[in-house]
């Protein structure tokens, strides 16, 4: 029987559907910062923006909605912007985890993980850059917890605009 907890595929798929969790989360607030009467029409600009967009515009109408809304949010301000920050540090790491190919691994201690690897095209030094990394699931786990940490983070945040609403 397959232990679930550590087994390296099972966890790629955890993160990958968490990090769609956190993304829905982003367009919700996306819908409360704007007030969006009909929340359609945020998931339709929603859907034309990356990761790094949306983010990036959460960011400032966060920051526009507090400076409407409240005198003292200088320190949500920050907080906030610095959770974006992680955000987009995890959407990169969700980009090369799901964009990698993956070959069964195992160490000299018998520990089963997974050999990631990837490529990127540098075209201005005219260059192909390969990149690989040794994942054991102890490194999976502790994606997730990064993700879930700043999932729950911003979960926090979601419910004060509600109350700030």
């Amino acid at each position: 029987m397959i232990d679930l907890d550590s087994d390296p595929y099972h966890l790629l798929g955890k993160f990958v559907v968490t990090f769609q969790h956190l993304e829905d989360c982003i367009k919700e607030i996306i819908s409360l910062l704007v007030q969006a009467k009909d929340e359609e029409m945020v998931f339709i600009l929603m859907n034309e923006l990356d990761n790094s967009a949306r983010l990036k515009t959460v960011d400032v109408l966060f920051q526009r909605f507090t400076s409407i809304r409240s005198d003292g949010a200088k320190e949500d301000n920050t907080n906030f912007h610095q959770l974006i920050t992680k955000l987009l540090k995890l959407g990169v790491r969700r980009n090369e985890i799901v964009h990698s190919n993956y070959y069964n691994w195992t160490t000299a201690n018998g520990e089963i993980g997974l050999l990631r690897q990837n490529s990127k095209l540098r075209a201005s030094k005219g260059t192909r850059e390969k990149s690989e990394e040794e994942l054991l699931p102890k490194d999976l786990w502790k994606d997730l917890g990064d993700l879930n940490n700043a999932y729950g983070q911003l979960e926090s945040y979601r419910l004060k605009i509600i109350d700030w609403v």
